[in-house]
């Protein structure tokens, strides 16, 4: 299965897939805090608890990808709908429309261009069961799990900004210089995540109009045209 919306949106190979690459060993030395902050578990495990209390989430997110050889960044704008346990939707609206539909037994795609949708089963799928796992981490808030696969370092505590370093046997260190995490003034969701790559290039995503613990629609998961 080809997943265009992975490829243009810069977002997904680098902070999810690059992600998922296995990893060996555990955890040779806690997580840093700057002078002054608390650890990074400490943080990351109120975050969490943070987190844990919605069940439904919806959110508009702008993403700019800043090309090392070029000056203006390439923007995408679209919406996040999440269903937990295991049900997340990220439709791009401008400039072009794609849509992904990642549940816990399949992965549906649908792009303006083709009109097609396209499916792929997640069962004997290692790598999109992966990739699954890793949405509900950075979505659902289940922070703590990362401190195995990354060094991080608390930037600032409050609001909370976390910068993660992929460690040295974590194959996503050959494509993630690092992703730094800026949380929302209550601490209850995400405000901006900014991932540097080895090359240069930048992904900024900001999250906007978050709401929580409202109904979610069946069209929401749905990868039809949307507008």
């Amino acid at each position: 299965m080809r997943i265009k919306l992975l490829l243009i949106m810069g977002l997904l190979p680098l902070l999810f897939a690059a992600l998922l690459l296995p990893v060996q060993g555990r955890a040779e030395e806690g997580p840093a805090a700057a002078p002054g902050h608390p650890p990074a578990a400490v943080l990351l495990d109120r975050l969490g608890k943070e987190a844990s209390r919605f069940n439904t989430l919806k959110t508009e997110f702008r993403q700019e990808k800043h090309l090392a050889i070029f000056r203006d960044a390439v923007v995408l704008q679209g919406r996040i709908f999440l269903q937990k346990p295991n049900r997340i939707a990220w439709h791009v609206d401008r400039p072009v429309k794609y849509s992904v539909v990642i549940s816990d037994t399949t992965v549906r795609q649908w792009d303006e261009e083709t009109d097609r949708v396209q499916q792929v089963s997640l069962a004997g799928n290692p790598i999109l069961q992966n990739v699954l796992r890793q949405l509900t981490v950075w979505f659902s808030g289940a922070y703590g799990t990362l401190l195995e696969e990354y060094d991080v370092l608390v930037i600032e505590s409050s609001p909370v900004v976390l910068r993660f370093q992929p460690k040295k046997n974590n194959m996503a260190s050959r494509m993630v210089r690092h992703i730094q995490v800026e949380f929302r003034d209550d601490g209850r969701y995400l405000k901006k995540i900014t991932v540097l790559e080895q090359g240069g290039d930048r992904t900024d995503i900001t999250f906007t109009n978050t709401l929580f613990d409202v109904p979610v629609e069946s069209g929401d998961f749905e990868v039809k045209r949307r507008v």
